[in-house]
């Protein structure tokens, strides 16, 4: 069931140097309704998703996830969602004991017939500072451990080609470039992976840089998937999705953060409540298993060489205001002592690879007690967004 939260907001976008002081990004006065946009399956379970063994799973067939136990719920999750224990009941979509994962055979034959760049025989991906990436995003400055981030996430539907994909995220990284591990998730239109152009839940990881580890999803195995609501699953779809110049914005609330006890790093989608998705067990990754380094907030887009870049976030530049713009709210960092604190102005960089004709981010900071750190991005894309 949706949780709507009626806010009212006002934006005036004047571009100046980071400032949280006045001329905010959200002033003005256009009123805005804030709804949560659930991650929803609806009734494609059938097609899109099986209903397997929650001890049977492909994270499982992970040679160092050999003897893993899997965590039904964090450590710090409450009391009340423990002694529910909803893993037990019968619930929508997958019996007890079972947990929805997207449908392997079906996004084998999705890359087969795209002739995406996508493995699933193998660990082998691709480097993200190749040629045909683009990526805007705010991140963190400071030398310290994270232990994970939140923000909501601006949900828009976007058209695509097949070989396309445009995902707004959140990173958590740590690790030398050769060594990267990284985990990115979020809300994402990816076409070779998914045979269509919703938006949809989506994840990705790598534990030395994309050499020979790290896939979406659940392509190799690695993701543990624990909430068997058909609702929350990697690979869910948005919905509803925003409308440009609507005055009602749907967003997906999404947060990673580390267990500090077992050091899994667990997927939580905020509804009515905190459902915990599952995670991303620590056995993978050399570095992430003693915390992030660094926490990035933004969108990234893929199309092939000598084609045009999709558009990111709902499409529009920044420039065209928050109607139009594609944007991120109540952006937080976990910090070292596992504390959710907001972003701080001068602990931010903006980061970008690409011209701002195509994809821009602004961020000034503060946007009231609404959004508090917020900020828009995104864009058209187009041909020749090389810097």
């Amino acid at each position: 069931m949706d949780l709507k939260v009626f806010l009212v907001l006002s934006l005036c976008i004047i571009y100046c140097k980071i400032d949280a002081r006045k001329n905010t990004l959200l002033d003005g006065e256009n009123h805005f309704t804030l709804s949560n946009s659930l991650m929803k399956i609806q009734h494609q379970l059938d097609s899109d998703f099986e209903c397997v063994d929650i001890y049977k799973q492909p994270a499982l067939q992970n040679p160092l996830l050999k003897n893993h136990k899997i965590q039904l719920y964090p450590t710090f999750a409450n009391n009340t969602i423990r002694s529910r224990s909803s893993y037990g009941k019968t619930v929508d979509g997958c019996s007890a004991g079972k947990v929805p994962i997207y449908n392997r055979r079906k996004i084998h034959q999705n890359i087969t017939n795209s002739s995406s760049r996508l493995q699933t025989n193998d660990f082998h991906q691709y480097s993200e500072n190749s040629s045909g990436y683009h990526t805007v995003t705010l991140d963190t400055t400071r030398n310290m451990i994270f232990r994970g981030a939140s923000a909501d996430i601006g949900a828009y539907n976007l058209s695509l080609q097949v070989k396309q994909s445009s995902i707004s995220s959140i990173w958590v990284e740590s690790g030398p470039p050769v060594e990267l591990n990284s985990i990115k998730v979020g809300l994402g239109v990816h076409p070779s992976l998914y045979g269509d152009s919703q938006l949809r839940l989506t994840g990705h990881w790598t534990a030395d840089n994309y050499q020979k580890t790290g896939c979406y999803n659940i392509v190799c195995p690695g993701f543990v998937q624990v909430n068997h609501d058909k609702d929350y699953a990697i690979g869910s779809v948005s919905y509803p999705t925003s409308s440009i110049g609507s005055t009602t914005k749907y967003i997906g609330y999404i947060k990673i953060k580390q267990d500090q006890t077992t050091g899994h790093w667990w997927l939580i989608i905020q509804t009515t409540e905190s459902m915990y998705v599952g995670y991303w067990p620590k056995e993978l990754f050399t570095h992430l298993s003693k915390g992030a380094s660094l926490i990035r907030f933004g969108g990234e887009t893929y199309a092939p060489p000598n084609n045009d870049s999709p558009p990111m976030g709902s499409g529009r530049l920044p420039r065209e205001k928050f109607r139009n713009s594609g944007f991120m709210g109540l952006v937080k960092i976990i910090n070292s002592e596992y504390n959710e604190i907001d972003i701080n102005p001068e602990d931010m960089k903006r980061y970008t690879n690409t011209n701002s004709e195509c994809y821009d981010l602004w961020y000034k900071g503060y946007e009231g007690s609404q959004y508090r750190q917020a900020f828009l991005y995104g864009g058209p894309g187009g041909r020749n967004c090389d810097i």
